[in-house]
């Protein structure tokens, strides 16, 4: 194995957070229901505390963690530059908030190495399924949202420190093919 291999090997045990906007409208599905997602100001948590999902993590003896910035309801967990479907426009914090931030000051905190997951294949606010197509086939619509990704991946890659794990789901159409 390479050194990156074999550090991530030692590691042993690490954890996923999966925190989104189903939690606040849990009957939401975006495959059943196209078009519509759930408004963003729902988001409001209360009790928010990555503090303690981290600090849980270590004693479970967790070394890496990693949060699932954007899943597939293309809601996400940061204030993206690149649309207005993120926590930016909640309620929570007054449009403040970072979730992927706090995550990483409470890696830090906590000592685990940060990683990020990322749904490239699947958003369903830009119209986009498996395998990271425009549901129209539109090639206007399917540059936009490349261009969304690359923003997105940009932002998640350089406004918060070193990465330990990135994460994609359902992997990433090469460049000739999206």
């Amino acid at each position: 194995p390479t050194p990156a291999q074999q550090r991530w090997f030692d590691c042993e045990v690490g954890v996923l957070i999966h925190y989104d906007i189903p939690v606040f409208e849990p009957a939401y599905s975006f495959r059943d229901q196209w078009g519509y997602v759930p408004d963003a100001r729902i988001f409001r948590p209360t009790q928010l505390d990555t503090d303690q999902w981290l600090q849980t993590a270590v004693a479970a003896g967790a070394k890496y963690a990693v949060l699932v910035a954007k899943h597939c309801s293309g809601f996400c967990l940061w204030p993206t530059q690149a649309h207005e479907y993120s926590v930016a426009n909640t309620p929570w914090r007054d449009g403040q908030g970072d979730i992927v931030e706090d995550f990483f000051a409470s890696c830090q905190k906590y000592g685990l190495l940060p990683g990020l997951y990322y749904s490239s294949s699947c958003n369903a606010f830009c119209n986009v399924d498996n395998p990271g197509l425009v549901r129209d086939g539109d090639p206007v619509a399917q540059q936009r949202y490349n261009d969304i990704v690359m923003q997105q991946l940009t932002e998640l890659w350089t406004n918060y420190g070193p990465l330990f794990e990135i994460w994609f789901d359902g992997g990433a159409l090469p460049p000739e093919q999206g």
